[in-house]
């Protein structure tokens, strides 16, 4: 799976981990970065990606007011002093972020192969 995950992210297409094609929060017409992401965007992304824990997630989410920037410097040791206890919704929230991340950084290889550079 995670090599068709990888494949699509290349070309450009947003696929979430049961295949399903999703897009991030917009600017425009263009994707907005993730680290200009806003904590609105944070909680409609947490709905999308952990509709399962959201109300857990988007209490310790909106309390500790994470961002698209902070979003991305998460790990197991912050989430458990936002208040997000069980290793199960630890992980799945890293699993998540670990994804975004990686979309992230084929954007910005993208961007810079269309000379546009990151943002």
């Amino acid at each position: 799976m995670f090599s068709f995950l990888f494949s699509q992210l290349l070309q450009g297409r947003n696929y979430d981990h049961y295949g399903n094609y999703h897009t991030s929060p917009t600017l425009g017409s263009l994707t907005k970065p993730v680290v200009l992401w806003t904590q609105q965007d944070v909680c409609k992304w947490l709905k999308k990606h952990c509709p399962h824990n959201y109300l857990i997630y988007v209490e310790a989410f909106s309390h500790h007011a994470i961002t698209g920037r902070a979003l991305l410097r998460l790990n197991a040791e912050k989430l458990q002093r936002m208040g997000i206890m069980h290793e199960s919704q630890r992980q799945e929230v890293l699993q998540q972020v670990l994804q975004l991340q990686v979309r992230e950084e084929v954007r910005n290889l993208q961007l810079l192969s269309q000379g546009k550079g990151c943002m």
